[in-house]
């Protein structure tokens, strides 16, 4: 189970990495240009690509826990946000 988590963790974090190469693998599928892709699209397919392949991973492991993998997903997206709070409460605006 935490495996799956942290699959999951892992698949939520790298899908913000992965979105340029996402484009481009969908512009050549739907021979569309890539600036015509809308970015909130784009963010889900990202996501969603690669969940698939965390899932895939974890069946491979035999440690498929879908609710595990969701968790970990959506603290993956989160992170990052999560992060630059805690860096801007480490060190505060005096300018504001």
């Amino acid at each position: 189970m935490i495996v799956s988590f942290l699959l999951g963790l892992v698949a939520g974090w790298g899908a913000g990495f992965a979105e340029d190469q996402t484009r481009a693998l969908l512009a050549k599928a739907f021979s569309v240009e890539p600036a015509s892709l809308q970015p909130v699209e784009l963010r889900a397919m990202t996501l969603v690509l690669c969940l698939l392949v965390a899932a895939i991973a974890a069946w491979i492991i035999a440690s498929a826990s879908a609710v595990a993998l969701m968790v970990g997903a959506a603290v993956g997206v989160a992170l990052p946000r999560l992060q630059e709070r805690l860096r801007a409460a480490r060190t505060p605006d005096y300018d504001a």
